[in-house]
């Protein structure tokens, strides 16, 4: 991610920033917890929550900064123009 500009970390400044996995970890929670019969109330409750994070978060993506851990969210646009300049940095190498 060297030479990034698009998405600073509004905490530290830095350029080194990834999207946050916390939706598709919760999601690969919920399915692994509807494999037993006692875990299924849990994977309802687990969908539930993702559901209302996932309207709550609509039109904006998380981020984490590597540097300082920060969690922030930005943009759709913006985040659609990080990917497009990571994409360049790839295969500019």
């Amino acid at each position: 991610m060297k030479g990034q500009t698009v998405i600073r970390c509004p905490q530290c400044g830095g350029n080194k920033v990834r999207e946050s996995t916390l939706f598709k970890s919760l999601l690969a929670l919920t399915f692994f917890c509807t494999v037993t019969i006692i875990g299924i109330p849990l994977a309802i409750i687990f969908a539930l929550i993702w559901a209302f994070l996932r309207l709550a978060s609509k039109g904006r993506k998380q981020m984490v900064c590597e540097e300082c851990k920060h969690n922030f969210s930005v943009s759709q646009l913006t985040f659609e123009q990080y990917r497009k300049a990571i994409k360049e940095n790839e295969t500019a190498l």
